[in-house]
């Protein structure tokens, strides 16, 4: 058999087995200890049948803390989410994908228009209140996917909600071969999902690699040790790129 053929069909089983989760966590209330569990679960089970089982580097941070993460794929919800309890904060028209909109908006998914800046503020307060209310909160300040090759330039604006945090970590996320390696350019180009590639094609590909994904959560650090958010946003980044490795 074909790592090809085996690898759709060990995606198709991780998803119908993650499918199989959804019922019993419709039942629970949305935020209780439980259904966090089983989202957890929901994810991890996705994650292997991916063939991504996430390497953690590092500590996340504690109830409040703001993770700040680079963007490849949408699998990177999926690997985070497989090891740690936080609210993603995403575009808002992940909201209208068919099925997993209803389900992240469940998972308690913080959906902003970030073009609409009249609507920035009450946003980032949306943001705020997750914090205080001591949630950790995880959000993509590249404002897109990359290609996996390096980061994409940080956007300060949405470091706004920071001082409600706890403290902010910088979080890494890397795909790489079996083992550490650098993936060849084939597989990492296969893996992004960039663009207006549709996510069906993309999982598909995914599926077909052979591939490993670390998680390296860095030094968190005191919003109040920084003058600006456009500091703070600058050393997350320098972090980030210091540990990078495509």
């Amino acid at each position: 058999m074909s790592h090809r053929f085996f690898g759709r069909s060990r995606a198709a089983l991780g998803l119908a087995s993650a499918a199989m989760l959804v019922p019993p966590w419709l039942l629970m209330p949305p935020a209780s200890l439980p259904a966090k569990a089983l989202e957890r679960r929901f994810h991890r089970t996705i994650a292997a049948g991916f063939g991504l089982r996430p390497q953690v580097l590092g500590t996340p941070g504690a109830a409040g803390t703001m993770f700040v993460a680079n963007h490849i794929s949408w699998a990177d919800i999926i690997s985070v989410g497989a090891v740690v309890d936080t609210d993603f904060v995403a575009k808002a028209d992940v909201a209208a994908y068919p099925g997993i909109g209803a389900l992240a908006g469940r998972t308690g998914t913080i959906f902003v228009e970030r073009e609409r800046r009249s609507q920035a503020g009450s946003q980032m307060e949306a943001i705020r209140q997750r914090l205080i209310a001591g949630r950790r909160v995880l959000m993509f300040p590249e404002g897109t996917t990359s290609d996996g090759r390096g980061l994409l330039p940080f956007r300060s604006s949405l470091f706004a909600a920071a001082d409600a945090a706890v403290a902010v970590q910088p979080v890494t996320i890397r795909y790489t071969a079996p083992g550490g390696a650098p993936l060849d350019p084939a597989a990492l180009d296969a893996i992004a999902w960039i663009g207006d590639e549709d996510m069906l094609p993309n999982a598909l590909a995914l599926a077909r690699q052979r591939a490993s994904v670390v998680l390296h959560f860095h030094e968190p650090v005191a919003p109040s040790a920084f003058e600006t958010r456009k500091a703070l946003a600058e050393h997350c980044r320098d972090v980030m790129l210091r540990h990078y490795l495509p």
